[in-house]
This record gives C-alpha cells, structure tokens and sequence, in this order.
C-alpha cells in the first residue's frame, strides 16, 4: 500500500528486482502533484519500477508513457496500472536512456520524471534485489543528456525534466553537467533522510524563444534592452565593447578585453521577491556558473557548495560584487547590476553583468576568469545564459526559488570577506539588507529605478 499526494492509497504488486515506492518516490511524486491536474499533458517516467508515480500521474490526468531497463519491472507497471483500472500496457515499453529506442514516446511530452538510482555499491557486502535495482551509475544522466541531443522533439517546448537524486559526490554534480550542456536547472524540493539529502531538480531549455543579439560596441548593454521595450524575458544583447558603461551606485565599469558585457529583460513577476532578492540571485547565478566549469555541486542548489568556491578564493562583497583573493593578487572579478524603468502599469525590468576574462592592466585591484577556468565567452556564456535562467525564469511548471535559500546562499559566500577585512556584518535581514555591528540595516539601494 503506498499513499500518493491527495489521491490516497494505491494497492501495488512488487516483485523481487523490483524498486518499490519509498520516501524518494513520495517527494517526486509531491513535485508532480503540485504541478496540478495533468489535463491531458503528456509526461514519461524513466525507471518507473512498481509503476507508482506513473499510476498517480495518469489519476492525475497526465497522458502517461513510462520505460524501465528490467522487464520485471515492465510487468510490475503494466499489471498494477491494470489493477488500478488504467489502461496503460501499450505504453509501458522496456528500455531508456542509452538503451534501444522504442522506450522514446512517438509524441513529445511535457514533463520526463526519473528517480535516479543513487545508492553507491559496497563491494565488501551482497546486496539484496531491492538494493540492487537502485545501484548508482554515474552515466545514466548523461545518456539522457545525449538523448535529447540526438532527439530534441522527446521533450515539448516549454517542457520541463524532473530528476530526483542524492547528495553524493554523482548526484551533486548532475546540475553541473546539465548547466554545461546549456539546460537550466533549479532544486525544487528536497528532503534530508537517513543523513543524506534528496533532492529533486527541474531541468528546462532556458528562456524559450528570446533572442540573442552580439554587438560588437554599445553605449550600454542595459541601455540596448531598455531600448528594446516591452520584451521576451531572456532577451539578451552582449557587447565586445561598452562606451558607457556602469555598475553599482552609477560608478563606470571598463572593459575587459575579451570579457563577458551582457544584459537580460527579466519577467516583471521577478521584482515581487524584491529588488534585493534580484540582485543576491544574480550574483548566485554566477557563483553557480564558476561552480558548473569546475564540475562542482552548484551553490543555488545548497548553500553548502559555496565552501569549494571560498577555498578557491572566491569572494561575494556586498551587494553586488564578487572578488577573487589569490596569493598574487586580490581584485574585482564581476559586478552585478539590476535597473527597472515603470511606465504606467508597465514594468521592464533588465539585469546587467559585467565579467572580466583577464585583469585590466590600468586598473590595480581586477581580476579574470581565466584565473580559474580556460573557457572563453563563447563557451561560458551557454553557462551563464542557463545559470541566470535557473535563478530569475517565470517558468509555468516550475516553482520560484525561496527567498531564505537565497539569502542563505549570499551570506554563506560573503561570510570569508568579513573575516578578511571587509565591513562586519551579522547576517541579513528578510529582505536582504546587511545587518551591521551596530545593529543598523542598511539597505542595499542597488536597484536604480527610473519612474516615467
């Protein structure tokens, strides 16, 4: 007997071999249930097991595919579907990821669910069939990756992959992988259980539809969205060059050569968080994309993986900087900067950054990515594109990140500077202004607002 989310118990046959439903089944399944009634979208399991998720799913009124590599498992699906009275034979096929194509749906789907198996093996001890079915392997989401690669038309525009996974050193660095391959990812639900950390993520193609356009000067990147107008969030134009451009408090940013200059128009449903919510995002997504180069487990997914990124001298200055602090040199690696302009009931809300790849020579305290990471822009901008999408996308089947994860994220990256100089501070207060030592919130101001 296993109780899916609002749709009570559900009456399963589990055979031996067979992975059967667990807490890690109940957290996806919370996930699917809190997208809302299916009407009739299409989603696919990937190793649907005793077939639970895809059982609740289809009651749901999801048009239901599902796949597993064990055929027991295929029958396990195929009967319980059929004792919960869902005709589902014909689209519980064998196979997946990386195996012979006929798991691969005939139409796209909506949403790809897989609960990744994520135990590691112990080859001092015998593993019963329950452990076994849920050994680890560090390929299987790759395979996916390659599979999408080769065939984009599995998943829907606008469609979403949900991925369950542990907090080992494989799981941590499924977010990694998929921000290189330019997907953005956002960590939707977890749960801690038996001293680990599942973990359910949403996977998507970032901003759907936006233009890109790469200009080879302009006065200001954030100048040519707002001249843009009313647009698609993720629009984005990066220049080779800035004339005039700024950052934080009107002060000029320069060039770097070679460097990322770019802006974003962001959905106006980003300014209900704050505007401080929009800028720690912001600078999050960049330690996240550093993280990704590195194949490190990202900071926006749990503000634990920020330590990896202070021990390479990473540093988040309040509010809007990061530093990077080595033996031979301490200096300013990225600034961020958010701007909105109102009109009316109108909002055009645009995102700013400003990376260098090298130091600037006539500049004393700068510093470059190329510090830590050979990439160039061409193959870091896919980076920052998905990274800054996984932060600050409306998407319609994913949930907004939380405003205190967020905040938890900032301040555990800005902790090391206090102790190394920095103004002191004593945390963050609900809206992200820096509590001082003398008790006094200062508010962050970072958002120059234009009201027309």
């Amino acid at each position: 007997m296993w109780e899916a989310k609002g749709l009570g118990e559900i009456v399963l046959n589990i055979p031996p071999t067979v992975y059967p439903p667990r807490e890690d089944s109940s957290l996806l399944d919370q996930v699917i249930a809190d997208m809302g009634p299916g009407r009739k979208k299409r989603l696919l399991e990937i190793g649907c097991g005793s077939g639970a998720i895809s059982i609740a799913a289809a009651k749901r009124g999801w048009v239901v595919h599902a796949c597993d590599i064990n055929p027991l498992a295929v029958a396990a699906t195929r009967g319980n579907a059929a004792a919960n009275e869902l005709n589902l034979y014909a689209e519980i096929q064998e196979g997946g990821p990386g195996d012979f194509g006929q798991w691969i749906p005939k139409q796209g789907v909506d949403v790809i669910a897989w609960n990744l198996p994520y135990m590691e093996p112990d080859l001092e001890n015998s593993l019963g069939p329950m452990e076994d079915s849920a050994l680890i392997s560090d390929k299987q989401s790759t395979q996916l990756l390659e599979e999408l690669q080769d065939n984009p038309n599995i998943l829907n525009e606008g469609g979403v992959i949900l991925l369950l996974h542990s907090s080992n050193h494989i799981g941590d660095a499924i977010g990694s992988e998929w921000r290189r391959s330019g997907w953005a990812t956002r960590n939707v639900s977890q749960r801690e259980m038996g001293g680990e950390r599942l973990s359910v993520i949403a996977c998507w193609r970032p901003f759907e539809g936006a233009t890109s356009e790469r200009l080879p000067t302009c006065d200001s990147t954030n100048d040519e969205i707002f001249r843009l107008g009313l647009v698609q969030q993720g629009t984005f134009v990066s220049s080779k060059e800035q004339v005039s451009g700024r950052g934080y408090a009107g002060r000029e940013w320069f060039n770097s050569a070679e460097g990322f200059m770019g802006s974003w128009a962001l959905s106006p449903n980003s300014i209900k968080q704050s505007p401080e919510f929009i800028q720690m995002a912001s600078t999050i997504a960049i330690l996240d994309s550093i993280s990704a180069t590195q194949d490190w487990g990202l900071p926006s997914h749990c503000w634990a993986h920020v330590s990896r990124l202070e021990e390479m001298g990473i540093r988040v200055k309040w509010p809007n900087d990061i530093w990077l602090r080595k033996e031979e040199m301490f200096g300013k690696l990225c600034g961020v900067l958010v701007e909105g302009k109102t009109q009316g009931e109108n909002v055009q809300l645009v995102l700013g950054i400003g990376l260098n790849r090298k130091p600037i020579a006539e500049l004393v305290e700068t510093a470059g990515w190329i510090t830590l990471t050979p990439y160039s822009f061409e193959e870091l901008f896919p980076i920052i594109h998905a990274s800054v999408a996984s932060l600050l996308e409306s998407h319609p089947l994913i949930a907004e990140l939380s405003k205190e994860d967020i905040l938890n994220t900032t301040y555990a990256a800005m902790r090391r500077g206090f102790s190394e100089g920095w103004p002191a501070a004593y945390g963050l207060d609900g809206n992200g202004s820096l509590r001082t030592e003398n008790g006094l919130i200062k508010s962050t101001g970072e958002l120059n607002w234009k009201w027309d």
